[in-house]
């Protein structure tokens, strides 16, 4: 069967190539496009991206049809690098539309069956406003100008590794912290997995839904090493413990273990925006501390001076949890390796 993102597979890519000596030399996106042969599907968008409009905005690139073939071709390729993108790809969390009204009412049977004029129990899903809010996740990728043009397969792949990489963590980083809540159920763990296990499963299992963990890296290394036969924990990507799908991400912080029920968490992820500076002047640093709030003197990188790109990935996404109980946390995990005798 043909792959109905093939012909899209390479589109974000060419985009950041294109966008990228267009900023130095100046030309229209269309003449880039057509001196460089992009392939077709990136030929059509940048050449619809007129002044009216920007790829750097992800809710208007969004509105071509090529744009969005593109933006779900390139989610589907980050694979286990993004706990929230793999949860999405294998149906365990439930796809609803942003900007819309998703309040749902399930129907079920409840103790028994009814009879012609009693009332039907019904269970029911609420979302502050019914609405999945679309919300903005930016990855940034700073690269040298040589590799982000260079056209050569080793330089393709690096940039495109790169890309994937900062677009699964700014996600990841997006959907834990925007469905993690005052709200949301959090014990503490102790030296005892079992009984941490247990507590944790019975604040969310419901016998009705579809569970899944999500582990920080750490914790993915602590339950790789517990040596359960009941599942084949791996300490990265998505795997198996205990029955249940696994999933490891860097979007968690230290010593967290999540229980997700996906059939109470609606999210979904729409479309992507490219933009490209070769003018920024950057702090270099995973945790950032020059902001408004606490302005700090800090080293700063001038991109201009340093012959260098930055590439900004922008991805619209909505994530919200139907019920207070659709997630549960254990904080503070650090379980020692069980040897088998």
């Amino acid at each position: 069967m043909q792959n109905p993102h093939a012909e899209h597979a390479g589109t974000i890519l060419a985009l950041v190539r294109a966008l990228a000596v267009c900023e130095r030399t100046g030309e229209p996106p269309g003449d880039i496009a057509d001196r460089l042969r992009m392939p077709a599907p990136a030929q059509r968008i940048l050449k619809a991206a007129v002044a009216a409009g920007s790829l750097g905005d992800p809710s208007w690139a969004g509105q071509l049809a090529d744009m969005a073939a593109a933006s779900s071709a390139f989610l589907q390729s980050l694979g286990g690098r993004s706990a929230f993108g793999a949860l999405l790809d294998q149906g365990i969390l439930t796809r609803a539309p942003l900007h819309s009204r998703v309040g749902a009412v399930a129907e079920g049977a409840v103790g028994a069956v009814t009879g012609k004029g009693e009332a039907r129990p019904v269970s029911r899903m609420t979302l502050n406003g019914d609405a999945l809010r679309p919300q903005q996740a930016d990855a940034v990728v700073v690269v040298s100008r040589e590799v982000v043009e260079n056209a050569s397969a080793a330089a393709q792949a690096f940039l495109s590794r790169q890309l994937r990489r900062a677009v699964a963590k700014a996600l990841d980083v997006g959907f834990f912290s925007t469905l993690i809540t005052s709200a949301t159920p959090t014990f503490a763990a102790t030296a005892d997995h079992v009984s941490d296990l247990k507590q944790i499963m019975d604040s969310v299992n419901t016998g009705e839904g579809r569970l899944c963990w999500v582990a920080a890296p750490n914790v993915g290394n602590s339950i790789a090493l517990l040596n359960d036969p009941r599942g084949t924990a791996s300490p990265e990507g998505v795997s198996e413990f205990l029955g249940l799908p696994l999933a490891v991400s860097p979007g968690l912080a230290a010593g967290t273990l999540a229980l997700l029920d996906g059939d109470r968490i609606l999210a979904d992820v729409e479309s992507l925006g490219v933009d490209i500076s070769r003018f920024a002047t950057l702090e270099m640093s995973d945790e950032p501390t020059m902001d408004a709030a606490t302005p700090t003197a800090t080293p700063v990188v001038s991109l201009w001076q340093t012959n260098s790109v930055g590439i900004k990935l922008s991805a619209l996404f909505g994530v919200a949890a139907g019920t207070a109980d659709a997630i549960a946390v254990l904080t503070g995990v650090e379980w020692p390796p069980v040897v088998s005798g």
